[in-house]
């Protein structure tokens, strides 16, 4: 069983790309963000593996689903993810501020991997928590992205290793990266276009590239997914409009609704949340003193436009397998 399990590691580790010509650099599917900083905000963004090891990243997108990419969890039975599977919230996975299990993970099930000449289709999974985290979710863009997104400035999160030799895993590190190209699944961005170079390496798989809005919130427009075998040259992320009506049907399925506000608790809160799928009782503001002692509501307070929102891991079932894994991937 043991040699079973360890055989999945060994297989998902061994993910890479082949050349695309002569001077092409080799790609592989990415797992530490190269050149970035140690990042102690965005709870959201989380590592995902077990045993202490960290194998991919993940952001939270409701109390209870990270969203990741599909090849985090190629070829693993979810059984497997579930009896092993942890997520690591905080800085250092090592020693988080808080773990959880997993009770299921579901990969698109049109999610094509990567090869020598394909850079692959859907490459996004959903786990499943056992129970709901402690920080809150980050939503994720749902308007198609365009050529008026380029050169716009996203923020990659991840506990993948610092560069090529493999060090660095297990500690969650963020750069800002550029976006140079959008394909039709791809977030592209290129090194010599980021400040110092920066770029996603191996164990950053899953994790999230955030927005800032004007607003001052944060989306999430992608999904790490590849990149070069270096970490020195480009990366690509799947974009998460492309995905989202795989990722609203997981969310119907475990909460009931597809409405965020909801999910969130945002409804009567105190707080208006212009944004939800329904009116939110916060935003309408009354006044009181009319002849007849009932309130009026006072039109110009209605839509008052406040924030609605806050700033699997190749898992291997043996410590054994993880470890090996561990040092190639993470």
């Amino acid at each position: 069983m043991i040699l079973f399990l360890a055989a999945f590691a060994v297989s998902a580790g061994a993910f890479e790309r082949q050349t695309h010509g002569p001077d092409a650099p080799d790609f592989e599917a990415p797992q530490g963000i190269v050149n970035g900083d140690v990042e102690d905000g965005f709870p959201a963004a989380v590592g995902v593996g077990a045993g202490g090891f960290t194998i991919c990243s993940a952001s939270l997108i409701t109390p209870r689903m990270l969203l990741t990419a599909a090849h985090c969890g190629d070829g693993l039975p979810p059984e497997l993810v579930t009896s092993v599977g942890e997520a690591y919230f905080g800085t250092d996975a090592a020693n988080p501020d808080h773990t959880l299990g997993f009770v299921d993970y579901i990969s698109h099930p049109e999610y094509a991997e990567l090869n020598g000449f394909f850079l692959g289709e859907n490459d996004v999974g959903i786990g499943v928590l056992d129970g709901d985290a402690p920080v809150d979710p980050i939503w994720f863009r749902t308007e198609a992205l365009g050529d008026e997104d380029l050169d716009a400035e996203i923020l990659s999160v991840g506990f993948g290793i610092t560069d090529s030799s493999g060090v660095g895993g297990g500690t969650k590190r963020s750069a800002l990266l550029t976006v140079d190209e959008i394909d039709d699944m791809f977030v592209i961005s290129r090194s010599n276009t980021n400040d110092n170079s920066a770029n996603i390496c191996s164990g950053d798989s899953g994790g999230p590239q955030y927005y800032q809005l004007e607003d001052g919130t944060w989306e999430q427009w992608s999904v790490h997914s590849w990149g070069d075998s270096r970490c020195l040259s480009e990366s690509g992320s799947t974009r998460t409009d492309i995905v989202q009506d795989f990722i609203f049907e997981q969310i119907e399925l475990v909460h009931g609704t597809t409405d965020r506000c909801e999910i969130w608790g945002l409804y009567g809160d105190g707080v208006c949340d212009a944004n939800c799928d329904l009116a939110d009782a916060d935003c309408l503001v009354t006044t009181s003193g009319s002849e007849d002692g009932d309130d009026d509501d006072d039109e110009d307070g209605a839509g008052c436009g406040c924030s609605t929102a806050s700033p699997l891991g190749a898992l291997g079932g043996s410590l054994v397998g993880l470890a090996a894994l561990a040092r190639r991937r993470s």
